[in-house]
């Protein structure tokens, strides 16, 4: 006797742990069907002829057809599986009708018939798939598609959830393979002869195009033979699995993981910049000290110059810092801002730091506003005035700065143009770079160009810096209009 999963010797329902068992490999899409449908259904084992799994129905109604199943297990283990069964028991007729199977197990429907019917022949795919032998409600509520096609791979029956993924009607007996893109076609139809020849299943990947959505969805799909054994005219069911959502999802991992580990570069960069630009103003400092205490008053006077140097060094990178802490933690204020005045407050701060008179050429309007952030955009501008005078060419008689501003439907362009040092092509990609300097000449901590592109990203604009060495540079701010 076969032993039966699920029952006592006398009987009696053991537990309801194999009804509740989830079906393995090609019967895991219809395990929803199994469980809920109408009819007794049981898996069994082809090699060892043991029961694997029970449905609920299977444990209520096992009394009434116990004999009959008796009669089943002695004629699988003498024979192959037939295609089914008709047995009688206490004047009732019951078909045991195997709905699936693969080379380990098969899942077994038990129909109670009418005395009347004649033994089984081979159906059409519409009475399989929507009538008693199946629940089509069922099988339209499975998560997966599943679509049913003769060996021409015309679709002979599709579920809802297949008619979905495509996004659009399909027709009768279209043809699945012209549906779907697959990327390795020559590797797809090498597994299609391997099913051919050795029976089992394949899994291959392709793409569908969801015409009610216009995007693509990425499929895994499972594909097994079916055939005369099945009661169905030889074909292929293919069970589809949507993973469109879990390779979004894994992109989206993929460019946080490269977000996170460009901060934690920019964050090991910027600790060890600190207490290197800290460190050397310091340093400086002590050692002027040291020499003042041993020093006459003339050469106190003449050190006093170098103190005030480091201390505005000192001075400089805290505020550098201090405003990259402010444009991350601080939320933007847009108001109407009078360009001119801007570029003319930072002029005057900056030309009193270098005590320097360029000559300066002003194409911005005397009423001329943006809307912006003030004290964001002052930020920029100051930045970009010192690197000029910094950088200033010393060999040319004239040190020289022109500002003008331009505007479209889309942007305000800003620009700073000064005839200075300019600016190397081996330099130019990494001068955004935080806490990079472009040239042994430059005094300043390398945080000034990087804090500037950062903040025009809040205020959602951006800049441009194009050059040529030894003649000139120009900044171009492109702000927005709109905001």
């Amino acid at each position: 006797m076969v032993q039966r999963i699920g029952f006592e010797s006398n009987g009696n329902q053991k537990n309801d742990l194999s009804v509740n068992c989830k079906m393995e490999n090609t019967f895991e899409g219809f395990s929803d069907f199994f469980e809920h449908g109408l009819h007794p259904m049981f898996i069994i084992d082809l090699n060892s002829h043991k029961f694997l799994n029970v449905n609920q129905h299977f444990v209520k109604k096992h009394s009434e057809f116990e004999n009959a199943l008796t009669v089943f297990e002695k004629s699988i283990q003498e024979n192959e599986l037939p295609k089914g069964v008709q047995l009688e028991q206490d004047g009732k007729v019951f078909l045991f009708n195997p709905i699936f199977q693969n080379d380990d197990k098969a899942l077994i429907q038990i129909l109670e018939l009418n005395k009347a019917v004649k033994p089984v022949k081979k159906i059409s795919a519409q009475h399989v798939f929507e009538e008693s032998q199946f629940n089509k409600d069922l099988l339209n509520k499975l998560p997966s598609g599943i679509v049913y096609t003769n060996k021409s791979f015309e679709a002979l029956w599709f579920n809802d959830k297949f008619n979905f993924l495509f996004g659009r009607d399909l027709e009768e007996k279209f043809n699945f393979i012209d549906a779907i893109y697959v990327k390795n076609i020559s590797q797809f139809w090498s597994k299609i002869e391997k099913l051919n020849e050795e029976g089992g299943q394949v899994s291959f990947s392709f793409v569908i195009h969801n015409v009610k959505n216009s995007s693509e969805v990425f499929i895994n799909a499972t594909a097994f033979p079916v055939g005369s054994n099945h009661q169905l005219e030889d074909g292929y069911i293919f069970i589809l699995e949507d993973k469109t959502e879990n390779l979004n999802y894994s992109e989206e991992i993929t460019k946080q993981n490269l977000a996170l580990n460009q901060i934690n570069h920019e964050l090991d960069k910027f600790l060890y910049s600190v207490s290197h630009n800290i460190r050397g103003p310091i340093a400086s400092l002590e050692g002027l000290l040291k020499v003042i205490e041993i020093s006459d008053i003339h050469t106190v006077n003449e050190l006093k110059h170098h103190l005030r140097l480091n201390l505005r060094l000192l001075n400089s990178f805290v505020s550098d810092i201090s405003n990259v802490a402010t444009n991350i933690h601080t939320h933007v204020s847009f108001e109407e801002v009078n360009l001119r005045n801007v570029f003319e407050q930072m002029l005057l701060f900056v030309d009193n730091i270098y005590e320097i008179e360029p000559k300066i050429s002003t194409e911005i309007p005397i009423d001329y506003t943006v809307k912006t952030d003030a004290n964001r955009l002052g930020i920029i501008i100051k930045c970009l005035l010192k690197n000029s005078f910094q950088y200033r060419d010393k060999r040319k008689d004239e040190f020289e700065i022109k500002m003008n501003v331009t505007q479209n439907e889309d942007f305000h362009l800003i620009e700073i143009i000064d005839n200075g040092m300019g600016i190397s092509d081996k330099v130019k990609p990494f001068i955004f770079d935080m806490f990079y300097r472009g040239t042994e000449l430059s005094n300043g901590n390398g945080m000034g160009l990087y804090n500037s592109r950062e903040i025009l990203k809040k205020l959602g604009g951006t800049m441009n810096i194009e050059s040529k060495e030894r003649e000139w540079t120009k900044v171009k701010i492109y702000l927005p209009v709109n905001v």
